[in-house]
């Protein structure tokens, strides 16, 4: 009777493990859906840090192409005119061309100072929040591994105690026979 009864006790702790453990259960295509996720985020990560390169380049092209074609032509009439009282002679436009030259793209690399900054700050803000979503990413990867270890644990748990209850008796068993008789009822399904 104490052997009955210690029976039915491993029976009814190995039914709740099996319960618990099938409520703590991480289908094998949420894994792979969980990596697929990581790689669409690295992608818009990428896209986002592209599309704002993309979009001030654009913008300084033009500002460029206003700076040198407009405001240049008007700079180089005024420093022309200045050129003799700071340089002590008068412009030559094979030898000085280069010192205006530079002069105007210092001047302009000042006024798109900060653009660049701008730049640099909307681009280390998008990484930033795209490290937030990968750390979250990897918690919840740590938490998916964290589920099938245990759930790994709880059938090993129960395959114990149901080989323990009658010899030959496992999850496993159970697995093939749910098998055995899918195959039953297809090859049935075949002949109709």
């Amino acid at each position: 009777m104490e052997n009955m009864r210690h029976k039915l006790v491993m029976l009814v702790l190995s039914s709740s493990l099996l319960l618990i453990g099938g409520c703590a259960s991480v289908p094998p295509e949420v894994g792979q859906a969980h990596q697929k996720e990581l790689q669409i985020i690295e992608s818009l990560k990428a896209s986002h840090l592209s599309m704002v390169d993309a979009y001030i380049d654009q913008k300084l092209a033009a500002l460029e192409e206003f700076y040198f074609d407009t405001y240049g032509a008007a700079y180089l009439k005024n420093w022309k005119s200045s050129f003799k009282q700071v340089k002590g002679r008068d412009y030559d436009e094979k030898k000085d061309f280069s010192i205006l030259y530079s002069d105007l793209v210092v001047e302009y690399q000042e006024i798109i100072k900060p653009i660049e900054t701008m730049r640099h700050n909307l681009k280390q803000s998008i990484n930033d929040e795209y490290m937030n979503a990968i750390q979250v990413h990897k918690a919840i990867d740590k938490w998916i591994k964290s589920i099938n270890s245990l759930q790994m644990a709880n059938k090993a748990a129960i395959d114990k105690i149901l080989g323990n209850i009658k010899p030959g008796l496992s999850l496993g068993e159970i697995d093939k026979k749910i098998k055995d008789a899918r195959e039953v009822i297809e090859k049935k399904l075949g002949s109709l």
